[in-house]
């Protein structure tokens, strides 16, 4: 069994607790206008050029290429989308085993969505597990349901993303309905699992959520905390270098933004803070 991940990144300390390597896997169901993680959205492999890296060595002969991109020597060209087997993937991620053990971390299961490659997500979280690796799963929700009973028993922490209560928001800065969404957390919450919700916040676009928001989770069991993200613009590079659309609104978000979005949550009695705070 292969999955199709478009990145790993080592020394987190802000997709869970502790120091975490977080991977990200290639594909999403939703198309947020405001993804930070473009390479991320397609399920295929991608090739990016990054122009503003090439130096003009002339190794690529100007074909961009996965082949090439081995020998770029400034990362000009990079793959988005390396095939991994599960126990490949383990091998690589019980490097840094010592260190999750020390700093109480483990690994982040990101993308895109993780659970959008739902056999290879449960695997690997199950092969984690059973070698006393803490697994978290970021994930957007939008996932049948009977994906989440089979990775729940694998699973330490989920980071949820809730982008917008009011249906019609949520569509127009997804492109989907949060239906579905907003079942799975219930679900989990039912099932007492352990989430962090996250809240990623974009004045002009979902700011008005907040109160909505916290009507939602305030008597749901499980939630322990709710972290409000701030929006940036910081990868409109990666929408250009993967010859993409860039859809990032022209919006600035700024601490006393977020802040008075964390306060409204507060008030429904929830354990809301500013994800700037942390970085």
């Amino acid at each position: 069994m292969k999955g199709v991940i478009s990145g790993i990144k080592r020394m987190e300390i802000h997709d869970g607790d502790g120091l975490r390597t977080t991977v990200f896997f290639k594909g999403c169901p939703l198309k947020c206008i405001w993804c930070h993680n473009p390479e991320s959205i397609s399920f295929n492999k991608q090739i990016a050029f990054f122009e503003n890296k090439c130096m003009n060595c002339g190794l690529c002969n100007h074909v961009k290429s996965e082949i090439t991109a081995k020998y770029c020597p400034t990362q000009a060209i990079m793959v988005f989308g390396q095939e991994y087997e599960v126990d490949e993937l383990v091998y690589e991620l019980m490097k840094e085993k010592e260190f999750y053990k020390n700093s109480g971390g483990g690994v982040t299961l990101s993308g895109g969505e993780c659970l959008a490659q739902s056999d290879f997500a449960t695997a690997l979280s199950r092969e984690l597990f059973q070698n006393g690796i803490s697994v978290n799963i970021d994930t957007c929700g939008y996932v049948n349901n009977e994906v989440l009973k089979r990775i729940i028993p694998y699973t330490d922490k989920f980071l949820y993303d809730i982008k917008a209560i009011d249906n019609n928001v949520h569509k127009k800065c997804t492109t989907q309905d949060n239906y579905i969404i907003l079942e799975n957390l219930k679900f989990l919450c039912e099932n007492n699992c352990k989430i962090e919700v996250r809240y990623p916040f974009v004045k002009g676009y979902n700011d008005k959520e907040s109160d909505k928001i916290g009507s939602f989770l305030k008597d749901l069991k499980g939630i322990i905390k709710v972290k409000v993200l701030q929006y940036h613009h910081f990868s409109g590079s990666r929408y250009k270098a993967l010859n993409m659309v860039n859809t990032l609104p022209v919006a600035e978000t700024l601490y006393q933004d977020v802040q008075l979005a964390v306060n409204i949550l507060k008030s429904y009695g929830l354990n809301a803070i500013n994800g700037i705070d942390e970085s």
